[in-house]
């Protein structure tokens, strides 16, 4: 990234870093899920004669346990990246229409020459409403330490 994460706005690039990483992990944590359940819909269960007689399968239970095991650490796995998305949104859903241009334009890493035309701004203006939005997450960012 060409901005500076020295100081105070530090917070803010590590967490647009977080929410970039989050947006793009998630459909792969989706389908190593859904591989998973495949899986662990392919294990073959316990029979009746198995209950009956007293006898377990060792192995087959180990696998079922492994693939379980898996399910629900992808399932967290995709529940904290939902967050991290969830906290964006929710924080998006409180800027000016500008703001949110801007924010996205963080995101997505968009040509910042693009984005000054689309706003019809100079490039200090824009700078400044940059940090405008860094400021408003700095304090949506503490509010929300604050709550906790």
């Amino acid at each position: 990234m060409n901005q500076s994460k020295t100081g105070l706005n530090d917070s803010f690039y590590k967490w647009i870093d977080q929410v970039r990483r989050s947006k793009s992990k998630l459909p792969e944590l989706h389908e190593k899920l859904d591989y998973y359940k495949v899986k662990l819909i392919g294990y073959h269960g316990i029979s009746y004669d198995q209950i009956g007689s007293g006898t377990s399968d060792k192995k087959g239970d180990e696998n079922l346990l492994y693939w379980i095991d898996k399910i629900n650490q992808v399932e967290d796995e995709i529940n904290k990246t939902n967050e991290v998305i969830m906290k964006y949104q929710d924080f998006k859903h409180l800027l000016k229409e500008e703001q949110k241009i801007i924010l996205d334009s963080q995101i997505d890493r968009s040509n910042v020459l693009v984005i000054l035309k689309e706003l019809g701004l100079k490039r200090s203006s824009y700078n400044q409403k940059k940090e405008e939005v860094i400021r408003l997450w700095l304090v949506y960012n503490n509010k929300g330490f604050s709550q906790n």
